[in-house]
């Protein structure tokens, strides 16, 4: 998972539990004034009730720490996109599929092929930028093998 859909992920998370936490905790104020009447007396009701409201406000504290945390990876995406845009331009610089093709056996089968030279290609990342991680090195691979291989 790359960081831009983790942030995606965060921020969807951040909409449904502050919506749930917040529309509970109205409709818990509503039961505690009376306006709403749930027929539950005693001490069994108050801890229903006082248990229930803790939830919320578990959930609605959980929303915001998404979205908190999601502004966060957001930056962390941004970044990330810096990276591979640079990480991309300097591949294309470098290397065209002929010069690829000419590093290994191309006479092999298509798939052995595709793994082949996506293989170098990730070789020569690597040898160049050792910090990568794998989910965006997947990604490069991919837009990189597509770019060079897959031409219409």
């Amino acid at each position: 998972m790359t960081l831009n859909e983790k942030a995606k992920d965060l921020r969807s998370s951040g909409y449904a539990l502050t919506i749930c936490g917040g529309a509970g905790l109205i409709v818990m104020i509503l039961i505690f004034s009376g306006v709403i009447p749930l027929s539950l007396e005693g001490v069994f009701g108050l801890v229903t009730k006082v248990v229930m409201s803790f939830l919320f406000v578990l959930f609605l504290l959980a929303g915001i720490h998404s979205f908190r945390r999601s502004k966060s990876v957001s930056q962390d995406a941004a970044r990330e996109t810096e990276k591979k845009k640079e990480i991309k331009k300097w591949f294309r610089e470098s290397f065209d599929a002929k010069a690829i093709d000419e590093l290994i056996d191309t006479e092999l089968e298509d798939n052995d092929l595709y793994f082949e030279r996506t293989d170098l290609i990730k070789d020569k990342i690597c040898e160049r930028f050792m910090d990568i991680e794998d989910a965006l090195m997947s990604e490069l691979t991919e837009e990189l093998y597509s770019e060079l291989f897959e031409t219409d």
